[in-house]
């Protein structure tokens, strides 16, 4: 038997000595949180999911020293990338270079852990962003939505990169960076596929404030059980997603 976990949004300032302080007092010393709590609960054997934005480093030679400090917690992890993860390389062979062992980072691939299959994608923001007085909502809304469909396309390159290699009935995991759907709502492009997949769980982070938290959906819709899990939200605890016998 081993468990999973989830918790995502580490933003790691080991490489580049930025940290999260500037957002709230709770932020102080964060890492220190998430290490006691992961030490105290996570086993070697476990799995922890890590939905993006894990570190602040901007390249790939610079994010060694936040990989050092992923590699003594225990357990296998797996991540997928988030929207400050500016380190993440291009190519699937440079990443698996800053890998340490038992890590595995998806990017239009999937991944099977001990029996447990797992997709995943950044996925996006449904809000465009307004910048400067000059703002076309127009222009941004279309960007916006080739943005979505670039991210579903790899969703669905995931999905079929785990069908080569896995051929079991234990329902996939599907994590995301950002929510698969609008604050707001609980239903998208994204959650269609997910449900339409079979799978157990959809996990995503990105959101940083109590309103939005409140806001988003979380809960059980078309048998997939949607749960945000950035670290903040979670009192900087991993939570636990299930067991699985082996």
């Amino acid at each position: 038997m081993f468990r999973i976990w989830a918790i995502s949004d580490l933003h790691l300032g080991f490489s580049t000595g930025k940290w999260m302080d500037r957002f709230g007092d709770h932020w102080k010393g964060h890492h220190l949180k998430v290490e006691s709590a992961w030490r105290e609960r996570i086993e070697p054997g476990d799995l922890v999911l890590l939905p993006g934005d894990f570190s602040w480093a901007m390249k790939p030679g610079e994010v060694a020293e936040d990989f050092r400090w992923l590699a003594q917690l225990p357990g296998r992890k797996v991540l997928v990338k988030g929207n400050h993860d500016y380190w993440w390389p291009s190519s699937r062979k440079k990443l698996a270079e800053v890998l340490p062992d038992d890590v595995h980072a998806l990017k239009k691939t999937a991944v099977v852990v001990d029996g447990v299959p797992i997709v995943g994608v950044r996925g996006g923001d449904f809000l465009p962003r307004v910048v400067g007085d000059d703002f076309d909502a127009n222009a941004a809304c279309s960007q916006l939505d080739r943005a979505l469909e670039r991210e579903r396309r790899e969703l669905l390159l995931s999905i079929a990169h785990l069908r080569e290699i896995y051929d079991g009935d234990r329902a996939p995991i599907a994590l995301f960076h950002y929510p698969p759907f609008r604050v707001g709502t609980d239903e998208s492009a994204f959650t269609r596929i997910v449900e339409s997949v079979g799978c157990s769980h959809c996990l995503y982070g990105h959101l940083h404030t109590a309103p939005e938290w409140e806001r988003v959906f979380q809960g059980e819709k078309g048998g997939v059980e949607y749960r945000l899990v950035s670290c903040d939200a979670l009192g900087f605890e991993p939570l636990l997603i299930g067991e699985v016998a082996r």
